[in-house]
């Protein structure tokens, strides 16, 4: 049976998780770009860490990827973050939303 959004939004067990970034990485040019080099701690967030962070942002105004990435790594006090498994959160809480709404619920 296929999973609804709201399922595929549940945390992972395994996750948040730091992990060295290696140039290897599908994530290493952006994360690069924002400021990690090899070798830097980087973390593999939860999806409920992404949606706290898109909760607070007021209606009508806009927050990118790269300053979502850069509040979670400042809280976990490492020098990036994925913005891959971020950006696929991110997805997948917008369509939770729409899932939800659509049925009249919300997303806590």
């Amino acid at each position: 049976m296929k999973k609804t959004w709201r399922e595929k939004l549940e945390d992972k067990a395994f996750l948040p998780k730091i992990l060295k970034l290696e140039k290897g990485f599908p994530c290493y040019n952006a994360v690069h770009k924002m400021g990690a080099e090899a070798g830097d701690d980087i973390v593999l967030v939860n999806p409920s860490e992404v949606v706290e962070i898109m909760k607070q942002v007021p209606k009508g105004k806009l927050i990118t990827i790269v300053e979502i990435c850069n509040k979670i790594a400042r809280q976990h006090n490492v020098k990036g973050c994925c913005s891959l498994t971020t950006g696929i959160f991110i997805m997948t809480a917008a369509n939770a939303a729409e899932e939800a709404s659509s049925s009249g619920r919300q997303i806590n």
